[in-house]
């Protein structure tokens, strides 16, 4: 079991410095691997509009696989980057070779499981009126901003009256918990499994630990990052003015799409990448021998 370490706030700041100091040492490298990655998206996307039916809609949900996966070999290139070596295409297959797909995709399965306990929940406290009285209340509202006449008190607090209005505050901060609990526990969770070979669901309570445990490096970083990341989106923005007027708005969201895989990507795996090697007291990269059965069980601790 890894040991998670207490880390200052300036270790956020730090996991940013060190993603940009890797991406630095090979963009180029890093840049091939995303291309990759979306190019294999892109075409299990076509291939699933091709195929009729119940076989386009698998196809789709295998598209779902792609991401984890080309997330993990992206993160045993950096690893490799990190000590000295060059990313390679075939890194992207490193967790297929060491079995660690069923486990990069346990987010997954989170994530949908989360979805569903929360529409539950939403409709366990509003109810089917509650959402039909909400969605009219938010109809009109609409209509009232968009008419010259600037709406009174009296007027939105009449909207207001026949929708459950605090109880669907109670979920939208349910809600916003739930996606700070999730966005915390599958931070660091790719690098557990890729480099420790933890199971795909004790990953997420380390990571989710070892993210609370240090909240304010975490804060430190989300802040960074977010300025960081609007700092590349204007420069992205005005790359896809000039594609939109060079070749409309396929050119232009193609930059955008490019943009993400080769820059945006790669510096945010450089930064799980950092935030595991500092946050965890790790075995390293040596992969333990394969118990008599197979892989395991994802979910097993």
């Amino acid at each position: 079991m890894s040991e998670i370490r207490k880390l200052p706030a300036s270790a956020g700041a730090q996991w940013l410095l060190d993603a940009f100091s890797v991406y630095g040492r090979a963009p180029m490298q890093l840049a091939v691997l995303g291309v990759i990655g979306m190019l294999v998206s892109s075409l299990i996307l076509v291939l699933a509009q091709l195929l009729p039916g119940w076989l386009g809609t698998l196809v789709q949900l295998l598209s779902l696989a792609v991401g984890p996966l080309v997330f993990g070999g992206m993160l045993w290139a950096v690893g490799e980057i990190d000590q000295g070596h060059r990313a390679q295409p075939a890194h992207l297959l490193q967790p297929i070779r060491d079995r660690r797909v069923s486990h990069l995709l346990v987010p997954l399965a989170i994530q949908l499981i989360a979805v569903i306990a929360l529409g539950t929940l939403l409709l366990a406290l509003v109810g089917t009126h509650g959402l039909t009285a909400s969605s009219e209340m938010l109809q009109k509202m609409q209509e009232l901003q968009q008419s010259t006449a600037q709406p009174s008190n009296e007027q939105v607090l009449a909207l207001m009256a026949d929708a459950p209005v605090k109880r669907i505050l109670l979920w939208i901060v349910v809600s916003c918990a739930a996606f700070v609990a999730l966005s915390m526990a599958m931070f660091t969770q790719p690098a557990l499994v890729v480099f420790d070979r933890q199971s795909g669901m004790h990953a997420l309570r380390m990571s989710l630990q070892g993210c609370i445990e240090n909240f304010a490096a975490m804060a430190v970083f989300m802040v960074l990052g977010l300025i960081a990341l609007l700092c590349i989106y204007f420069l992205v923005f005005v790359l896809m003015q000039v594609a939109l007027l060079v070749g409309g708005i396929g050119a232009a969201a193609f930059v955008m799409q490019l943009a993400v895989a080769t820059v945006v990507m790669p510096l945010y795996v450089g930064a799980v990448y950092a935030a595991w090697k500092q946050m965890f007291a790790h075995r390293g990269r040596t992969p333990p021998p394969v118990a008599p059965g197979g892989p395991g069980n994802v979910f097993a601790a």
